[in-house]
């Protein structure tokens, strides 16, 4: 992605996760995304995990740590007050800060859901 001129404060790229990742979800979920990117200069870039469940929406925002190349963030339902039974769909919007004069590459994006461990 590049971007010239803009003037806008923040850019946002919407993400639909398929229906069938919503199956099954629940609060004992943590949720992974990792990618690959790289920016021609530095930028501050956010990952919004949303997660409708009936009239309401779970949000949980985490940045996305651009020391290194490959990036790893991981959403932690536990901490949400998802209603298990009405999960209907998820997203992520990746948030782009200032993003003006800048190139952006986003490769190998991959979404996983695990189990949290019981002690």
């Amino acid at each position: 992605m590049d971007v010239f001129q803009f003037d806008g404060s923040f850019l946002s790229l919407v993400l639909t996760l398929p229906r069938s990742s919503c199956e099954g979800l629940t609060r004992r979920h943590l949720l992974r995304m990792e990618a690959i990117v790289e920016t021609e200069s530095p930028l501050e870039i956010f990952a919004r995990l949303n997660v409708r469940h009936g009239p309401n929406t779970e949000q949980i925002v985490r940045e996305l740590p651009l020391d290194d190349g490959k990036v790893m963030v991981e959403f932690d339902l536990a901490y949400t007050k998802l209603n298990e039974k009405r999960v209907e769909a998820m997203w992520v919007d990746l948030i782009f800060e200032g993003p003006q004069m800048n190139q952006v590459t986003i490769r190998d994006m991959t979404f996983s859901r695990n189990p949290r461990a019981e002690l």
